[in-house]
């Protein structure tokens, strides 16, 4: 064979898979008709055509049979189209006309018919009928065409125009009656089995009727398509029993074998078609009966076995094709109608309500009607289509049944029947793959179910379990009867078709799943939900698949494909199967959440639109949803949920997202609908987290997502409804709460993310029971953080019941969705990366970034406090990784780290046991702090830190608590005696709880106090041990918390920069942490801690940082420890006593005046310490300061530093103002600031703080009685007082604003120029050159300035003098020359020029501070001596060498004679004009 044959007969095998005979172009077709015209014009041999065409159509690998390609008739036709040119081109050589080439076209067109002849590719028969007579005669064929044509006219003649004489009376009376008789003695004479039913004749018999029927034909001259006529008759009579011996007798019949009438006998008789199409006309016209279903599957099973085509008998159907497409327009219509107008369904055949409340069913009126009229109205009702392909659908031919649906698209849903006997044939389909696939153990349990349910069902109809008696076996023409039996009539039925598997396309593995099995599927439609056991297999089929992914590679996507088109469908038809919807939950649950979740949103959005059926379930489920939701409220929840639960089993998507959009619109429906969701199952609450999923992220079907946020940073109405829903849904049904979990992982990882912060916020709310408390803590609160797990839970308990704890069985869920893949670590380092992406942004006004900044501060406490809650300290330890994973892996800044690692170090502190008697040195850190200390040089960024503080001091400061180094006895004290009273109430038969409550509330009560009651007194004196352990450690410890040859301001500063600021703003509890730690120190006493430094740098500097640098929030916490540590100062100031008890006290070095490396550690001389007087001097600059910068504050114009001034005033109302001058400063700036303030919340600030003072003014006293000062002799007031008092009062106006407006100008400088809280070392130092320059430039100006008055001038000059000195030796300190400073009454004006160095957050955390310039009052001459004599400090005029306190010198408070209000008015002016020289 040639390889040019070669090639064209494997194009030919190619083109034969997919062979249509109507598609256009058809390869096979295109091929042979090219060799065909190649060899005809001689470009072509004739052999090789002849070679090609013998090998096609022998078709040895039987391609072409399998694809209906018949390569017979293409070449034939092909030669025919080449016999019908030679025929034209002749007629024209015949009429005179030359055409070239026609004795080569010719010969060659013969050498090719009489090749094919030769070779018997053709067969003469063939030739014979389908070429001309010439042509036959030019190739040997036929002797001659004269003689032909004759006979082929005669014969044409005698079949069209000459009538067959039969003998009638013969035919009837003998012919038809032998024939009969044969056929019943050949096919019915069989002897009946053991339940008097006959047999299945032998196919033995069949040769001998053949020649029987033959016979009869030719001795009684019988019509022949009469006789086939009767044997189609026995053939449906005895279809039941006998169908096998008469499809048998057909297919060798001379019917089929020889009398085709030019159809292929392997396309079927168009003669069997048309006699079986006569029988339904007889049926539909004459009898009008509808045809038995014998007629139905006798034509099924002549179709399957090609004894006739489906196309030849579908024209004999009723109804016709014209019928079946207006039924079919008729149902989209009706469908369309059913969809738009949402009908009530059955509720229209119901009429109005009865007497009993029920409704009735409507009688529709019937018509008298006759037998006669009935008789007439008789008409043909069967749907012969629906019933044929219901027959080819039992017999197994899945072939000629899809042709059905094809025809008639919308068949199975007009007539949603069929699907029962689809499904049954899917349910044989899946036997190899079940068998295959799922395990021995599952078979064996299914069966078990299958025999108790067999003898149950003996047991209901003999009473007891027995054998079951041998049944008889009954042939029916019902498929769906097959292997069923009915005890009670002993009768086993069986479908009489018996191979009706046999040609069922096979599923043997995954693959076939989609390729075979679910075409076979969608033939139904969406109908599954029919077949209840053919799903449960299919779904242990499915699953069996997804348990052996790793074995069998590649077979998910196939399952997926299954569960999308099969298995969802089904749930969604089931009519609320909850059975369905379980079993396919537990097949789900095998998949990721990214593969169900896609299965989701595919359920939700694209499958209602794939067909009206699917439109109008989704409008009836919508109809039914609205009518729940419609009737939901408080006392009807329960029967709601129970609605919804139902409705929820089949549609869920549909129930969720009305109920969702719902909650949008009307968030007081989030409580009751997250109730009302207790009857979910699993699979429902799985799919709500899709969609709470979706509904979270704003988004809307063909619309703008909605916005999250408003304007002024409130979480929209909608949003904050879906969080409340949300929170309220994961406490009371307890579900999973992953879905929330990662949504919140992975929107954080977007710099967008603080509006969705209120759904973590609501969740921990709810579920946690731990409120945002904000600025909302009270005093007592905070006490009781301190205290035990017992206190802190009935203190922080919340008002509302449902923001209480959520029980245990949810809060294990929660934590174990915390740990899975670090969860809540995630958390933590996303919420800070989010915290620092917001500090990043640009173009952000102060009153956007704040209260974002709040948002995310608040959120990650609550994350914290969630943490530290319902993980035990064990699991704490196990969810959080080490310091240096902590700050290297995930970057998490220092404060963070620590507080992170807070709980851990404590769990390791109260478990610590020495081992043996061996007892911790305290000469070195101790064990638990041990590693933790090795840690921090290499998490401190600023490496210099560590110079001024040790990291053991830095690791003692942030891994303790409020806990340990504080016991509230009176609190303890004071629950304890609530749980008693509440216990005796409940005891005392007389109490008004013991009698307007049930015994079981009270003993319920009783018992929950006695518990409580009981962990008191087991946790107070527990924590009284932990607090003695922790002063151990302390005590120990705290001589090496710092170097000894550090400096005293380098130290405070890094004290307050790295310790106190930081953890100040972290929470409340940490603020009140600071002032208890600080006031520890100053207890213990710590070496070269000057406590009084320390807070003359807090209430001196830490002001202005707060109204400059810090958040609203931060303000607020920090303002906190600045109110305990003044409320402290404040007390001290009332009580000598107490001041001398607490501040000096016994050995105590914090208020020492001299400071240096010598005296840091050892005892202090009395005279030494601040005394009292020098102390309320310092009270008063700290007020002063106070006032100055509040007053700055509120005159800004800034509403950031406004309302962080007001939070700071309600703070401090108790304890500020006292002093009558200071607080008529601040009224007046804060009047001003009311009547000219345009915004609302800033106006109402204001008047609320006005309302505030006005009832602390009665404790308003004069300077002098604060600074414990004589009042001054009252003089006559002369007559232009008045006069006077308001130019003093203009004057200082005048010097306020001046000094306000540099200092606005720094705080606004220093604002810009550095926005975050702490800045690195080259900012700082910077900044430190700059105000040093700025002091020495001060200075040289003063020096310039002209003297005004001699006494005065030297006082000043000498004043500059001193500074100018001061402000040398801060730049080159010396150690060998301790350094004083001198401190003599304060100017307000002064003290302005000193206030306004501190404004920046910069120059809070700076060590250096700029130096006033002494006082413009003049001093005694013993002040001169003895600031001569001897050097003293004090913080009015600061003097910044490290070896030098604050203090004043006895004297420096005496003046040589009380000035007049005049002088003092006097000297007020002039001091404003020097400032505003300078």
């Amino acid at each position: 064979m040639s390889a040019d044959i070669v090639r064209e007969l494997n194009e030919a095998r190619k083109g034969a898979i997919g062979f249509n005979v109507y598609e256009f172009p058809n390869p096979i077709r295109s091929l042979v008709t090219r060799v065909t015209s190649q060899t005809y014009k001689g470009s072509r041999s004739v052999e090789n055509y002849l070679n090609l065409m013998d090998a096609l159509i022998s078709d040895e690998t039987g391609i072409f049979k399998a694809n209906n390609v018949d390569m017979r008739m293409l070449f034939i036709n092909s030669l025919k189209s080449r016999d019908t040119h030679l025929e034209s081109m002749l007629e024209l050589t015949n009429n005179g006309k030359q055409v070239d080439g026609i004795d080569s076209f010719k010969q060659n067109l013969v050498n090719m018919i009489r090749g094919a002849a030769d070779r018997n590719i053709l067969s003469n028969a063939d030739l014979i009928i389908n070429f001309s007579s010439r042509l036959l005669e030019d190739a040997k064929i036929i002797p001659s065409k004269i003689i032909f044509d004759r006979k082929l006219v005669r014969l044409n003649t005698s079949i069209l125009y000459k009538q067959n004489k039969f003998n009638l009376m013969r035919e009837n009376n003998e012919g038809y009656a032998a024939l009969v008789n044969d056929f019943i003695f050949d096919s019915i004479d069989i002897r009946n089995n053991e339940h008097g039913q006959a047999l299945q004749t032998p196919l033995d018999r069949i040769p001998q009727l053949l020649r029987t029927i033959i016979t009869h034909i030719g001795i009684f001259h019988l019509d022949p398509n009469r006789v086939l006529d009767i044997i189609l008759d026995f053939y449906v009579k005895e279809l039941d029993r006998n169908y096998n011996f008469w499809i048998s007798l057909l297919k060798q019949s001379p019917w089929i074998q020889e009398l085709v009438l030019g159809n292929n006998a392997e396309g079927g008789s168009a003669v069997i078609a048309h006699l079986m199409g006569f029988r339904f006309i007889r049926l539909q016209t004459d009898e009008v009966r509808n045809a038995p279903k014998e007629l139905y599957y006798a034509c099924a099973l002549l179709i399957k076995h090609g004894l006739m085509e489906l196309c030849d008998i579908i024209p004999y159907l009723r109804p016709s094709d014209e019928d079946m497409v207006k039924k079919k327009s008729e149902y989209m219509e009706h469908m369309r109608t059913e969809i738009k107008s949402n009908t009530g369904g059955l509720l229209a055949m119901f009429g109005a309500l009865g007497e009993d409340g029920m409704t009735e069913r409507m009688e529709r009126p019937k018509a008298n009607l006759t037998k006669e009229d009935e008789s007439n109205d008789r008409t043909y009702t069967a749907n012969d289509v629906v019933e044929l392909t219901r027959a080819l659908i039992s017999i197994g031919d899945v072939r000629h049944a899809g042709l059905m649906f094809v025809e008639y698209d919308k068949l199975i849903d007009m007539y949603p029947k069929l699907a029962h006997n689809i499904y049954r044939l899917c349910d044989v389909m899946l036997d190899d793959v079940y068998e295959k696939y799922v395990p021995e153990d599952i078979r064996e349990n299914y069966k078990n179910f299958e025999r108790r349910a067999r003898n149950s069902e003996i047991k209901s109809v003999f009473g007891s379990i027995r054998e079951i008696p041998k049944m008889a076996e009954i042939l029916v023409l019902d498929n769906l009867k097959d292997e069923t039996h009915d005890l009670k009539k002993n009768e086993r039925y069986l479908f009489f078709y018996r191979d009706w598997k046999r040609d069922l396309p096979k599923v043997e593995n995954f693959k076939d799943l989609v390729n075979v099995y679910l075409p076979v599927m969608r033939m139904a439609g969406y109908k599954t939900y029919l077949a209840s056991n053919l799903i449960a297999k299919l779904m242990l089929i499915i699953r069996s698949i997804l348990e052996r992914d790793r074995e069998l590679e590649g077979s998910r996507p196939y399952c997926m494909a299954i569960i999308r088109e099969v298995l969802l469908p089904a749930v969604s038809f089931s009519n609320c199967n909850p059975g369905t919807m379980g079993s396919l939950w537990e097949l789900l649950e095998l998949l990721s959440f990214q593969e169900r979740y896609a299965l989701y949103g595919e359920w939700s959005d694209s499958f209602y639109k794939k067909t009206k059926e699917c439109e109008l379930l989704k409008q009836r489920t919508e109809r039914a949803v609205k009518s729940v939701m419609q009737r939901v409220s408080k006392n009807d929840v329960r029967q709601c949920g129970r609605d919804l639960g139902k409705l929820a089993n089949s549609n869920p998507t549909i129930v969720f997202n009305f109920m969702l959009d719902q909650i949008q619109t009307f968030d007081n429906m989030a409580p009751y609908m997250a109730d009302a969701c207790r009857y979910m199952s699993d699979f429902t609450f799985d799919i709500l987290g899709y969609l709470m999923t979706e509904k979270w992220t704003g988004y809307q079907k063909g619309k703008i997502r909605k916005p999250k946020m408003k304007d002024d940073m409130i979480p929209s109405a909608w949003l904050r409804a879906l969080s409340v829903f949300s929170g309220m849904l994961y406490k009371k049904q307890g579900i999973e709460p992953t879905p929330l979990l990662r949504y919140m992982i992975v929107r954080l990882h977007y710099d967008d993310a603080v509006d969705d912060l209120i759904l973590f916020n609501e969740f921990i709310t709810k579920t946690c029971g731990i409120e945002i408390m904000g600025s909302a803590m009270t005093d007592d609160q905070i006490t009781s953080a301190s205290c035990s797990e017992s206190v802190r839970a009935e203190a922080f308990q919340s008002i509302l019941p449902d923001n209480r704890r959520a029980s245990k069985r949810v809060v294990a869920r929660l934590k174990e969705a915390l740990r899975t893949d670090d969860t809540a670590l995630q958390l933590i380092v996303l919420l800070y990366r989010l915290r620092e992406a917001c500090l990043r942004e640009n173009m952000v006004t102060t009153g956007t970034l704040g209260p974002r900044l709040d948002y995310v501060h608040q959120t990650i406490n609550q994350c914290l406090e969630m943490l530290t809650s319902i993980f035990d300290p064990d699991e704490y330890a196990a969810l959080i990784p080490d310091v240096s994973t902590l700050y290297s892996t995930y970057c998490l800044p220092e404060y963070l780290v620590m507080h992170l690692t807070r709980p851990k170090i404590q769990r390791a502190l109260r478990t610590y046991e020495p081992e043996g008697s061996e007892k911790p040195n305290p000469d070195e850190p101790h064990p638990v702090f041990r590693s933790l200390i090795e840690e921090i040089p290499r998490i401190i960024t600023d490496p210099c830190v560590l110079k001024h503080i040790t990291s053991e001091f830095y690791v003692m400061f942030w891994q303790l608590s409020l806990y340990d180094i504080l016991v509230p006895e009176a609190h303890y004290q004071a629950a304890m005696k609530k749980q008693s009273d509440i216990i005796a109430q409940c005891r005392d038969t007389r109490s008004t709880f013991y009698l307007t409550n049930r015994p079981s509330v009270v003993l319920k009560t009783e018992r929950q106090a006695q518990a409580v009651l009981d962990s008191l007194k087991q946790d107070f004196p527990r924590h009284k041990a932990d607090v003695q352990k922790t002063m151990e450690i302390l005590s120990g410890s705290h001589s090496r918390w710092f170097p000894m040859d550090a400096d005293r301001l380098p130290l405070i500063s890094a004290i307050i920069q790295y310790c106190l600021l930081p953890r100040s703003v972290l929470s409340e509890v940490d603020a009140v942490f600071c002032y208890e730690f600080v006031m520890l120190m100053h207890r213990l006493g710590v070496h070269n801690f000057s406590s009084l430094t320390l807070f003359d740098k807090v209430l001196s500097e830490s002001l202005p940082t707060a109204l400059v640098s810090f958040t609203e929030y931060e303000t607020t916490i920090h303002a906190r420890f600045l109110y305990r540590t003044f409320a402290k100062m404040s007390e001290w100031h009332k009580d000598e006593t107490l001041y001398v008890k607490e501040a000096q006290g016994n050995g105590l070095i914090g208020f020492q005046k001299k400071w240096n490396a010598q005296t840091s550690g050892q005892g202090v001389a009395k005279e030494d310490l601040l005394s009292f007087f020098e102390f309320k001097r310092v009270m008063h600059k700290w007020n002063l300061k106070t006032t100055l910068w509040i007053e700055q504050a509120l005159q800004s114009g800034e509403p950031h530093q406004i309302r962080n001034a007001f939070l700071i005033l309600k703070q401090f109302i108790p304890h500020f103002p006292v002093i009558r001058d200071h607080g008529q400063v601040a009224v007046r700036a804060t009047e001003a600031l009311a009547k000219r303030e345009q915004k609302d919340n800033l106006r109402v600030l204001a008047r609320s703080y006005l309302g505030l003072v006005e009832k602390s003014k009665a404790r308003w006293i004069t300077k002098n009685a604060f600074m414990g000062l004589e009042e001054p002799a009252s003089a006559k007031e002369p007559a232009n007082a008045p006069e006077l008092k308001a130019e003093s009062s203009r004057s200082d106006e005048r010097v306020s604003s001046s000094e306000r407006r540099r200092t606005r100008e720094e705080s606004s400088h220093a604002s810009v120029t550095k926005r975050s809280r702490y800045d690195d070392e080259k900012n700082r130092d910077s900044k430190r050159d700059a105000g040093k320059d700025s002091v020495r430039e001060s200075a040289r100006e003063r020096t310039r300035e002209p003297a005004r008055d001699a006494s005065k001038g030297r006082s000043r000059s000498a004043s500059v003098k001193e500074s100018t000195r001061d402000s040398h030796t801060r730049e080159t300190p010396s150690r060998e020359q301790p350094r004083t400073r001198d401190h003599t009454r304060e100017n307000p004006s002064e003290s302005v020029r000193e206030s306004t160095q501190g404004c920046t957050r910069e120059s809070a955390l700076d060590s250096s501070r700029l130096s006033s310039k002494g006082s413009t009052h003049e001093s005694h001459p013993s002040s001169e001596k003895s600031r001569a004599d001897r050097r003293s400090t004090a913080p009015g005029i600061h003097n910044d060498d490290s070896n030098t306190t604050l203090g004043y010198h006895p004297s420096a408070s005496t003046s040589p004679r009380k000035r007049t209000r005049m002088e003092e008015e006097q000297e007020k002016e002039k001091g404003s004009k020097r400032h505003r020289q300078v």
